[in-house]
């Protein structure tokens, strides 16, 4: 696998620190002297305007950065601003490709100091040189002893990294951590980072073995999905928490719809968040006190707490804080109940628990027992203030014992000074994290169940909609089109309804009329009763200019109402097209239920698909939720689950519960939309109804633009859907059918029946190992996939009317972004029939279009087969530097 890029930054063999000045305690001579005593690679110092004299310690000083013995991994520049362009030439000329530029550009330049930094970022990239900087505070690497920063602060070495767009959060950060006793694995700013982002930062933290849990300062985002694939590929591994800016920004774009007014910027980030896995803190101290929390997120399953409390006050405080961020309060069994009865100094067996004895004796210590081992309990927090009489000496190991044999995750809070202070430090010392407060101790319980939540979203991998209908793409796309050639941009309503129904969403059946006659006629062939709708392009809310009439029951009324709708819209909005009065059957059922759901596009993540309360009054009730496309039905659920409207939608009070089914599916309906069709910008049904047997749509609005014409499929998303697109027919010499398509989440069982079905030899050439079983970690790797780093096809045949699977072809993109690893295998019964070719081409094909500029792999040499294939389809085959059992073949796409 190739290294990532930023590998010469954090990892680097050697690096030169270029500067300007001769004097010893110049800027850059500090900086070399401070490397030179904790990194333990070359140092080497550049000063244009020496003469080669030997310095201090362990290198040299050079006049030139072509002048050093041996490669140079990374170069950083603090030389006078007016000279850094000159020492990227030459950085570029020796083949130094990693730079951080600290120099500082004049702030008295105003505009000219911007273009001074955007020309040297321009330069970088000429030269393919990843530079960091200028002006910014760059980064800090203790555990490798690496400074590319000019901040003076020692930062501890640890297990935590920090990523922040402000390089004033970085400098605070080192100074508020080293009083705290923290420590990090690398602190980074991004702040003038002209060519490294945050997804690249991302995907080298998922594979730092120094890093255990990731925190960020956000202010924005640039390529969403680049950021989002970063984080749902790190977040699988390693909690991220993340405090972003800006919560209280005005709202932009569309607000034609209720839709586009109720959703805002930050609104879509959150949602953005929860399909990544990952956890968002609301202040910096909460950005810390959650990393305090971390270290026992695997042992998280829950999120019902319990409370023991030394005291009822803490206790009463810790529920009050839990019920504020909607923690369930959890029931203990009434066996347990009856223990913890039993026990003398405990004054409360049910949840809360509670001592007035106020003593860390052997009954506490059994007490926290009897409750972590609680079925019911997921969580356990114990609240401990100073205690009264002797303290049992290993209580810590006690403690420890019980969080590793319950599984149950523990936290505690400590209200009080000195006298805990060893409690605290020893509690710590074995991995449990101990708050000054109750509150504090509850909040870090939010954040770790949260993170449990939000990563079950994160697996949720988007699968086909072949279960349902399939939708008229092209026709919906034809009508689109026409639109945009006609210079609209809003469809009206028989056009936005004409794309609803492409997409087999029920809607109500309408006649478009001209006169009172036509409705008339229209009204009589529907049935009474019915309602009159105006049809304009310029009329988005139609009840605001009177241009409904609801329940019209005789044909008098209908006539009527015509003109009445057709005068009032006239006189409130004289400018307005009208293109007639739409007629359709009015739903009446009493166990409606009226809903709003649509589209709605993000700047920055593109479009989100949004479910709540539907009628007149959305925008005072304000009740949505809404998630990033594309959907699953477990995603769909959640988010129907979302707004307080869902408790409306069971059994309510007379009324029958709806068909939950049938309203899932016109959500993935909608999340279908949004993928396929990027021209939509503002989609709404409002309202959409629905009872225990039919749903309608009764009114919907689209609103359209023009996509690049470059912009490949499912660009658009910030999550890449399922590539229905590579799917494919295919037939063998013999005539038995195939089909190959990529692999979807749905397809674990037969991915495990495939792995099992392979030959002891075929599994060792696959793997490179004996695989004695299949685990579900296995399974969910193979089957859930990022689409856009990751490809599998799977060839699939018929046998016994179900689908088997014969053979998978997947690649990888390495982390320097332009190559990709393959693997390929075919049942051994499959094998020499073309299988292999074929899925290998397909592969080829998908990894040249998605960019990809070379594909790679290892093979075992022994494995003739698999290196014959190579040979037929182009790939160069090389003897493996390190093992030569091994062949690295590769292939220029």
């Amino acid at each position: 696998m190739k290294r990532h890029y930023l590998t010469h930054f954090f990892e680097p063999n050697a690096i030169a620190v270029i500067g300007s000045s001769e004097r010893s305690e110049s800027i850059e001579s500090r900086l070399a002297e401070r490397l030179k005593e904790q990194f333990r690679g070359k140092v080497w110092l550049i000063q244009p305007r020496s003469r080669g004299l030997l310095s201090s310690g362990k290198s040299k000083t050079f006049s030139s950065v072509d002048q050093i013995p041996g490669k140079v991994d990374l170069a950083i520049i603090v030389t006078g601003d007016s000279e850094v362009a000159e020492q990227l030439r030459r950085c570029a000329d020796v083949k130094i490709d990693s730079v951080v530029v600290l120099s500082h550009i004049d702030e008295q330049e105003g505009f000219l100091r911007k273009q001074v930094i955007e020309n040297l970022r321009r330069q970088a990239i000429n030269l393919e040189i990843r530079m960091w900087g200028p002006d910014g505070y760059g980064f800090n690497r203790p555990i490798n002893g690496i400074r590319a920063t000019l901040d003076q602060v020692d930062v501890r070495p640890g297990k935590i990294a920090l990523i922040s767009h402000s390089s004033a959060i970085c400098r605070a950060v080192t100074d508020w951590a080293n009083a705290a006793g923290l420590g990090f694995s690398a602190i980074i700013s991004l702040e003038q980072a002209a060519s490294v982002h945050a997804g690249d930062i991302l995907d080298f933290l998922v594979i730092d073995e120094q890093t255990e849990c990731i925190l960020m300062f956000a202010e924005g985002v640039q390529d969403s999905r680049t950021f989002l694939s970063g984080l749902r590929g790190v977040a699988r591994s390693k909690p991220v928490i993340i405090l972003k800016t800006g919560r209280h920004m005005e709202i932009t774009g569309s607000h034609l719809s209720h839709t586009g007014a109720l959703v805002g910027n930050d609104t879509v980030f959150n949602a953005a968040l929860e399909r990544a896995g990952i956890v968002r803190a609301d202040s910096m101290t909460d950005l810390f006190l959650a990393a305090r929390a971390f270290p026992i997120h695997r042992s998280v399953r829950g999120d019902r707490l319990a409370v023991i409390s030394l005291g009822l006050g803490p206790a009463l405080m810790a529920c009050d804080k839990a019920l504020d961020l909607d923690l369930p309060l959890a029931k203990l069994d009434k066996t347990n109940e009856a223990k913890l009865a039993s026990l003398i100094s405990i004054s409360s067996s049910e949840n809360p628990v509670y001592s007035s004895q106020f003593r860390l004796d052997e009954e506490f210590v059994e007490a926290c027992n009897t409750i972590a081992t609680d079925s019911n309990v997921d969580f356990l927090v114990i609240l401990i203030t100073p205690p009264r009489g002797e303290v049992i000496k290993d209580i810590y190991d006690r403690l420890q014992k019980i969080q590793k044999t319950s599984y149950k995750p523990i936290v505690v809070g400590c209200m009080g000074g000195d006298s805990l202070a060893d409690l605290r430090r020893n509690l710590q010392q074995r991995g449990i994290p101990v708050f000054s407060s109750p509150e504090n101790a509850i909040k870090a319980a939010k954040y770790l169940t949260t993170y449990f939540k939000n990563r079950t979203y994160l697996i949720q991998a988007p699968s086909s909609l072949e279960h349902l209908a399939k939708p008229d793409i092209e026709g919906a796309r034809l009508i689109i089109e026409g639109v945009l050639q006609e210079g609209r941009k809003i469809l009206n309503q028989l056009e936005s309804r004409a794309v609803l129904k492409a997409f087999n969403i029920p809607i109500n059946p309408s006649w478009n009329t001209h006169s009172a006659n036509e409705a008339l006629v229209a009204a009589e062939s529907i049935g009474f009763p019915v309602v009159l709708k105006i049809n304009s392009p310029d009329i988005s809310h139609k009840a605001d200019v009177s241009g409904v009439s609801l329940n019209v029951h005789n044909a008098p009324a209908v006539r009527s109402a015509y003109k009445k709708i057709i005068d009032d819209v006239t006189a409130k909005k004289p400018d307005a097209k009208i293109n007639g009065v739409i007629v359709e059957k009015m739903a009446v059922s009493d166990c409606n239920r009226e809903l709003l759901m649509g589209i709605k596009h993000d700047d920055v993540f593109g479009p989100v698909i949004v479910f709540g309360h539907g009628g007149s009054l959305v925008e005072v009730l304000q009740d949505i939720a809404i998630s990033l496309p594309p959907l699953n039905p477990l995603l769909a659920s959640s988010l129907i689950d979302g707004p307080k409207v869902s408790q409306m939608l069971g059994q309510f009070r007379n009324m029958p519960a709806v068909d939950r089914k049938l309203l899932e599916n016109i959500v993935l309906r909608l999340s279908e939309i949004a993928s396929e069709l990027p021209w939509v910008k503002n989609l709404e049904i409002n309202p959409l109804v629905i009872d225990d047997q039919r749903a309608l749509v009764l009114d919907a609005l689209i609103e359209v633009d023009y996509i690049p014409p470059a912009q490949k499929r499912y660009e658009h998303m910030a999550i890449h859907p399922y590539p229905v697109y590579l799917e494919t027919e295919w037939q063998l010499r013999n005539g038995v059918d195939v089909k190959i398509r990529p692999i979807r989440p749905e397809d674990a069982t037969m991915e495990r029946a495939f792995i099992e079905s392979l030959s002891e030899k075929s599994r060792y050439y696959r793997f490179m190992h004996n695989v004695k079983r299949v685990t579900p970690e296995m399974l969910a790797r193979f089957t859930q996939i990022d689409y856009h780093r990751e490809m599998a096809l799977v060839a699939l045949v018929e046998e016994a009317g179900e689908q088997r699977e014969i053979g998978v072809s997947r690649y990888v993109i390495n982390p320097d972004g332009a190559s990709c690893e393959f693997a390929v295998v075919i049942l051994d019964q499959w094998q020499h029939t073309g299988i292999g070719y074929k899925l290998m081409e397909l592969l080829i094909e998908a990894a040249r279009n998605k960019g990809m500029e070379y594909m790679d792999g290892i093979v075992l040499r022994d494995n003739i087969p698999m290196r014959k294939l190579a040979r037929s389809m182009g790939f160069d085959l090389r003897d493996h530097e390190q093992d030569e059992d091994i062949v690295y073949i590769i292939k220029k796409l």
